[in-house]
């Protein structure tokens, strides 16, 4: 009884795995006829996927870093002068704003040409 019980279980996984690959095959037709001119090739789409997290690692680091330079400078100025939340909240503005000016150059916009 417990053989057509593991039978059955094959079988039945068989037929999903056929019914998958089917699919796999049909959507990989689907895409071939919506871009004739490229091919499938999933391992081009992990390089994609590779520069998209290069470049979301690459901003979130400048905009920390310099929001971190602001602020050490901010502390640093605060320290020698005696004055101690003004030039933290100064720096810390004027630090976020060049991590933001940074990630703005790494996706230039200026180079989107508008007629």
């Amino acid at each position: 009884m417990d053989l057509k019980k593991e039978e059955g279980v094959s079988l039945e996984e068989d037929a999903k795995k056929k019914q998958l690959d089917s699919f796999d095959k049909k959507l990989q037709d689907f895409e071939s006829q919506l871009n004739p001119s490229k091919k499938q090739d999933h391992s081009q789409s992990y390089e994609g996927d590779n520069d998209l997290w290069k470049f979301v690692l690459r901003s979130g680091v400048e905009l920390f870093s310099a929001f971190l330079v602001g602020v050490m400078i901010g502390y640093g100025l605060d320290y020698w002068l005696s004055t101690r939340p003004l030039f933290i909240i100064i720096f810390s503005i004027l630090g976020m704003g060049a991590g933001v000016l940074n990630v703005w150059r790494i996706v230039k916009p200026g180079d989107i040409k508008s007629k």
